[in-house]
Formats: C-alpha cells, sequence, structure tokens
C-alpha cells in the first residue's frame, strides 16, 4: 500500500480536468473519498490510492478518445501551483528543471524524471514509480504527461519551444487521432518506446525565462520546502495507520481502538491527528479494504464469501455495497474485467 500523501490544493485543477470532459464530478470525488471542504488548501491532503481512484475513473469515463491530449495540450505553468510558479521564476529553462525535479512530490510523486544529453540533444524522460496504480498505465496519462511537458515549456518560454522529438508508451494511434498529434506537436513521433520523453535542443537550457524573478523564487522554495515537510509529516502517522491496518486485516475485527493501541495512542488522539492530516480512520481502513479487494479479485479462484470476512464484513451483502460504492460496479463485474 502506497502512503504517499498529495497536497489538496491540486484538487481545483483536477476538478477542471473532469468538467472538462463533462464527468460526474461529485460522483469522482466521493468514490474516491474526497472531502470537498478540503479544495484547494494547502495543510489538508490526499493520497496516492485516492488520486488513482479518481484519474483512473475519470479517464475510463471520458468519451473523448483524445481527452489526454487535449488536458495536457491546454496546460501551462499556472496549473502547476506552487511548483508551476517555482519554474517560471527561475532564471533560465534549465534551471526551470531543476525546480521541477526538486519539487515535483508537490503535484507528481509517483513520478521519476530524468534529463540526458546526446550530442546537440537533451531528452526529458518520464517514468512511474508505482507500477500498482491504474491511471499511469492508460493511453490517457501517457497523452497528458508528454503534452503537459511541451505545453509547460511553451509557456515558461512564453512562445514557441522548439521539440525535436516525442516519444510515447502506447501504440501507435488511429491516423485520424495521429492527425491531432502532429497539429500539436509538429515533430516526429514515436510510439512503443519504453518510455515517455521529448527531446529538445541542448541549447534552450540557457534560454532565460521573462517571468524571472529570484527573490520571488527564494520566498517561493521557502513555502514548498514548508508543504513537503508538512506531507512528510502527514504521511507519518497515516502510513503507520495503514501498515497497522494490513496487519490487522484477516486476523481480527479492525477497529479505531485496537489501532490506537497498537500505536501507543489513544483513540481520541489518533482521532485528532488523523483530523489534522485532512483524512479519517474509516476512509483509510475503506482506502485497505480497497485496494485488497481489488487486488484479490484480479487473482485467479477468489472466494467471494471469504473475501468478505477477510475484510472484517458481516456477510457478503454488506461487503458488495461497499465494493460498489468504491469502484462504482459490484465485485463480481469487477472480476470479469481480469478474467
Amino acid at each position: 500500500m502506497n502512503t504517499t500523501l498529495l497536497p489538496a490544493s491540486i484538487l481545483p485543477g483536477l476538478l477542471e480536468v473532469s468538467l472538462r470532459g463533462r464527468l460526474d464530478v461529485q460522483s469522482l470525488f466521493e468514490r474516491a473519498g474526497i472531502d470537498a471542504d478540503i479544495v484547494g488548501r494547502n495543510d489538508r491532503f490526499i493520497s496516492l490510492l485516492q488520486l488513482d481512484e479518481l484519474l483512473y475513473s475519470a479517464f475510463s469515463e471520458s468519451d473523448d478518445p483524445l481527452f489526454g491530449l487535449q488536458v495536457g495540450a491546454d496546460n501551462h505553468y499556472g496549473n502547476l501551483d506552487l511548483l508551476g510558479n517555482l519554474m517560471a521564476t527561475a532564471d533560465t529553462l534549465e534551471q526551470g528543471l531543476a525546480m521541477l525535479f526538486r519539487y515535483k512530490d508537490l503535484v507528481v510523486p509517483y513520478l521519476d524524471f530524468s534529463l540526458t544529453t546526446s550530442g546537440d540533444e537533451v531528452m526529458l524522460a518520464v517514468a512511474s514509480k508505482d507500477p500498482s496504480l491504474r491511471f499511469t498505465a492508460t493511453r490517457t496519462h501517457n497523452e497528458v504527461v508528454v503534452a503537459t511537458m511541451v505545453a509547460i515549456g511553451r509557456s515558461l518560454l512564453a512562445g514557441d519551444m522548439p521539440v525535436r522529438s516525442a516519444w510515447f508508451l502506447h501504440d501507435e494511434p488511429l491516423a485520424e487521432h495521429l492527425a491531432v498529434y502532429q497539429r500539436f506537436f509538429q515533430c516526429p513521433l514515436y510510439f512503443a518506446q519504453q518510455h515517455n520523453a521529448i527531446t529538445i535542443p541542448g541549447s534552450l537550457l540557457a534560454e532565460p525565462l521573462p517571468r524571472a524573478y529570484p527573490k520571488y523564487n527564494e520566498r517561493l522554495r521557502k513555502s514548498a520546502d514548508q508543504v513537503l515537510s508538512g506531507l512528510s509529516r502527514a504521511a507519518g502517522v497515516s502510513g503507520q495507520v495503514i501498515k497497522q491496518l494490513e496487519i490487522m486485516l484477516g486476523g481480527q475485527t479492525v477497529t479505531m481502538e485496537a489501532v490506537a493501541d497498537a500505536l501507543a495512542m489513544t483513540p481520541r488522539t489518533l482521532q485528532r491527528r488523523l483530523q489534522e492530516e485532512g483524512t479519517r480512520f474509516a476512509q483509510l481502513r475503506d482506502q485497505v479494504r480497497h485496494q485488497h479487494a481489488c487486488q484479490a479479485l484480479r487473482g485467479p479462484g477468489c472466494d467471494m464469501q471469504a473475501l468478505a470476512m477477510e475484510l472484517g464484513f458481516s456477510d457478503t451483502a454488506n461487503f458488495y455495497h461497499a465494493f460498489k460504492r468504491w469502484q462504482g460496479c459490484a465485485p463480481g463485474q469487477y472480476r470479469k474485467q481480469f478474467s
């Protein structure tokens, strides 16, 4: 179970993505267990599991075959909130990328970036750190990532950014979709590659950024460091609870009192600490149950009644209702997707 947290300040951007896809935003957020009261706040957090649920649902339910490309192409450094402003106020594009590498966990802690030089060309590549995430394995996500790199680069430079090539993990799209790719990227495109990436002229790294503001950048770095520290502290308590829930799952009745006792806290203290981090015990317990159920259902020979008991449900019917609330479909329907 990945206990990585992200600041809730990223949620307005995710709301915009959902609205652009004409999706039921309230349903998506409720399914992911995200409280509307935390949207936009730097001092409240969502888990990577919640982000996975939100984006995978959004990607799956959109009826636009180029949804990811459109979302990425419309991006601007301002959409990245604090991270985007850190990049924009750096002196050069190279320093802007250094801000991305240093503070990426404010927005995309599940991705790794690398910059490699070959002759007069540099490649900016992106890879997912967590293979269990569903949304990062989709074509939609690949499109968002590669198109966003180009769109953000163009907005940082306040104009055109010459891209020499664009690389994608997924296979080549249909011809009519490929034409849309070519209009946006305006460079050779390579599909079924080992990573998502773009290449640009090496000389572009020294290009001054028009919004460079060293003193403001220094102030933003201090703010970013504080947010990262908050994420680290928040992940500490939530992470401990999740790990304890995983240990207890299937072996005993999982209650807040039992978890608090295992962590040498009173239930009231545990409840308060979780509230400070923008989450609740029931929410974390549901996250653990949800992921465990999905993993079990994807495997062969899953006994539904035994799984319900293992997750702590009194009967199969209660498990069915809970799973449908988590996943948006019945357990049997979910299992058929992997049979």
